[in-house]
């Protein structure tokens, strides 16, 4: 091997000569004396320049062939199915994806010869084997061509599950998050959890990332070996799970190998699965949240959210998280949106300040009435609706995660209105509210938080007083 033409091939003659003189004795029919960039070597097409594998036209022909006679056949015998799979299985060094594309059919094989270990006995397929068929039908010729090696890995993600939730962290990014598993996914054995916790890493770390090869570290071995060898025949669940991983990266152009990393070093993630902040998971009951946005309107994204508690498929969260736009809302723009906030109490004079320098054009906002805080007056003159007065129930505020009810319980009185940080249109509203308001005159109730009538009111801003109104079923 060399750059130059001429002195590869006189190294190539060299050695040729240096073999012969010691004895021994060489096939040449089978050896390559003229350097080429291309060559056939063990039924497999080796590029020199491009550094990757290929299979030859012959093989790819005798898949396609063979695919279309299973296809075509309503029955055929289990011998030919495994042979199709040997074709497969072959195709493991110069098809990157093959191995996500087999287990449906070595599976099926499998259940087969356990009915009738006959190889000649005749089988049915099933959607699912016919479709890892028609896959490599259709996908054979755009997806021949496997890189002999890999770029250096540039993004490290360190993983780690528990049984009540997930965490990683992230070399390169300086940080670290987690969160807790939904009631569905904590019934899953430990491995499992590891190898999904494993995927929300990737979703929340590399989410941005494109053609670069990502490190992940975790201190389950079995999680590793389904990364590595894309997918088992262990455990269905597990080889599902690591498809869709493997389809979530090749469809960014990213390449993961997975390593180990002892648990006692795996330290910021093991935290991040087993501690948590619930000051943030609180969430608006669901039915609640549908009656109001059929009276109010229907906003498209979630601002204070996170994978459990989001109203919408569409949030931005906390921290990095597997399902989200992006994180921390405070650093976006909100005039793109219509937004639905309903953040910690203690942050309510930010929201409002940030939908004012946005000039937010309307903005689907929860709270508590409390006129006695200072964020309160700004609430007012940001109104552009009648506030709605939510019901108090008991389970109108709740950890998604357990159901837990807000320490307030029933003390706690929410409102839903919509405000704006647009100028005009609140100066346009608050001249429609004028005309629907009650008697100027009628005092505000001194205690905040007190059951309101049904012909309470909401607050009083240049002189107009704003009702309440009621929730509609």
């Amino acid at each position: 091997m060399d750059a130059d033409r001429q002195v590869c091939a006189k190294n190539a003659l060299t050695m040729y000569e240096q073999l012969d003189t010691l004895g021994f004795v060489i096939n040449k029919q089978k050896s390559v004396l003229v350097p080429t960039q291309r060559i056939t070597y063990f039924g497999y097409i080796l590029d020199s320049v491009l550094f990757m594998v290929f299979l030859p036209e012959d093989k790819i022909l005798k898949i396609l062939k063979t695919a279309d006679y299973l296809l075509s056949k309503t029955k055929i015998k289990i011998r030919d199915l495994s042979a199709f799979i040997g074709l497969l299985i072959n195709a493991f060094h110069a098809v990157l994806e093959a191995p996500l594309h087999y287990r449906t059919l070595e599976r099926f094989k499998v259940r087969a010869l356990k009915i009738s270990p006959d190889f000649d006995s005749l089988v049915e397929l099933g959607k699912n084997e016919k479709q890892e068929i028609l896959w490599w039908k259709q996908n054979i010729h755009a997806k021949n061509g496997k890189k002999i090696r890999q770029k250096p890995v540039s993004l490290w993600i360190l993983s780690d599950a528990s049984n009540i939730g997930f965490g990683s962290s992230c070399l390169q990014k300086e940080g670290k998050t987690g969160g807790r598993w939904t009631t569905y996914e904590a019934q899953n054995h430990i491995n499992y959890l590891e190898l999904l916790a494993i995927f929300f890493a990737l979703k929340s770390w590399a989410v941005d990332q494109n053609h670069v090869h990502i490190g992940v570290q975790s201190d389950s071995t079995t999680a590793i070996a389904y990364i590595n060898n894309l997918g088992g025949m262990q455990n269905k669940a597990m080889d599902m799970l690591a498809k869709e991983i493997w389809q979530w990266c090749i469809s960014r152009n990213l390449f993961v190998t997975a390593y180990h990393l002892p648990g006692c070093e795996n330290v910021e993630a093991d935290y991040m699965s087993r501690n948590f902040s619930d000051t943030t998971e609180w969430m608006l009951k669901r039915q609640i949240y549908s009656r109001l946005t059929s009276q109010l309107f229907m906003p498209n994204i979630d601002l204070f959210a996170s994978r459990l508690n989001a109203q919408i498929e569409k949030y931005v969260s906390w921290t990095p998280d597997p399902n989200a736009l992006c994180s921390n809302a405070f650093s976006l723009d909100w005039s793109v949106f219509k937004p639905y906030v309903f953040p910690p109490f203690r942050l309510l004079g930010k929201v409002l300040n940030k939908i004012r320098e946005d000039h937010v054009d309307k903005v689907l906002i929860i709270g508590p009435y409390w006129t006695n805080q200072t964020w309160f007056p700004l609430l007012l003159h940001c109104l552009i609706s009648v506030p709605i007065r939510l019901p108090r129930h008991r389970d109108i505020v709740t950890l998604p995660h357990n159901g837990a009810h807000h320490p307030m319980g029933k003390n706690l009185q929410l409102f839903g209105a919509i405000v704006s940080g647009n100028p005009l249109r609140i100066e346009e509203s608050q001249q429609m509210l004028q005309k629907q308001s009650l008697t100027v005159g009628v005092s505000v109730p001194e205690n905040s938080i007190q059951g309101l009538g049904r012909n309470g009111h909401f607050g009083v801003v240049f002189g107009t007083v704003i009702p309440f109104n009621h929730l509609k079923k």
